[in-house]
């Protein structure tokens, strides 16, 4: 299973929301477009990593659209 960075952003939407505890997994899943329960899991382990690949990526491109 890949975690896109979709999933990540969907996940991160609902976590700062603040509309339920991330534990929650069933109400996560149904406030969400598309993770699964598994998904969530990941992302729930993985965190740190998901948050670096896909932070750092949306910070680069912030930062080369400043240079221009």
């Amino acid at each position: 299973m890949e975690i896109t960075k979709e999933d990540f952003l969907d996940y991160e939407g609902i976590r700062q929301s603040g509309v339920t505890n991330m534990f929650d997994v069933k109400t996560v899943v149904a406030l969400s477009d598309d993770l699964t329960k598994e998904k969530c899991f990941d992302i729930m382990k993985n965190y740190s990593k998901y948050k670096n690949r896909f932070t750092k990526a949306e910070t680069m491109e912030q930062s080369s659209w400043l240079l221009h």
